[in-house]
């Protein structure tokens, strides 16, 4: 998926840097290879239930953990989408969760070690073909401590 540079050199860094700062606005990496992955969304609503999403979720991830979260668009009920996920994602979370909450098919995964700076709660809102599993893969690599 991302070119594999040796995280010594300058190259690996500014690669590593990117990608977190991908992760953290919820857009992939120049580098990601898109095929197979669905499209995201940046409409008003899918902006909005990602920051509300971080700022809900934030504090339930553990210090050395990660959250992924991916929400099939339209959302028709934000705010109810919201909570429900708050209440449900706040909670001990098995490895992988993948629900229908308020219409929406919601699936997230614990990243337990990630690289340091990394951001605690990554929300993917996106179109429903094709599924997210090459995306949550995508995300849980960029992630994860190697």
């Amino acid at each position: 998926m991302v070119p594999h540079v040796p995280k010594g050199s300058p190259s690996g860094r500014s690669l590593e840097k990117a990608a977190l700062k991908a992760l953290a606005t919820g857009r992939l990496p120049p580098a990601a290879i898109v095929e197979a992955l669905p499209r995201l969304r940046f409409d008003r609503v899918a902006q909005r239930v990602v920051r509300d999403l971080q700022a809900t979720l934030g504090g339930a991830v553990s210090r050395n953990a990660a959250l992924i979260v991916t929400v099939t668009a339209p959302i028709r009920l934000p705010a109810k989408t919201v909570a429900e996920l708050g209440r449900r994602l706040a909670g001990p979370l098995a490895r992988d969760f993948d629900k229908i909450i308020c219409g929406n098919r919601v699936r997230a995964r614990i990243v337990r070690r990630c690289v340091p700076r990394a951001p605690k709660v990554v929300v993917f809102i996106h179109n429903p073909d094709p599924p997210p599993d090459g995306l949550l893969r995508f995300a849980e690599e960029l992630l994860s401590a190697a």
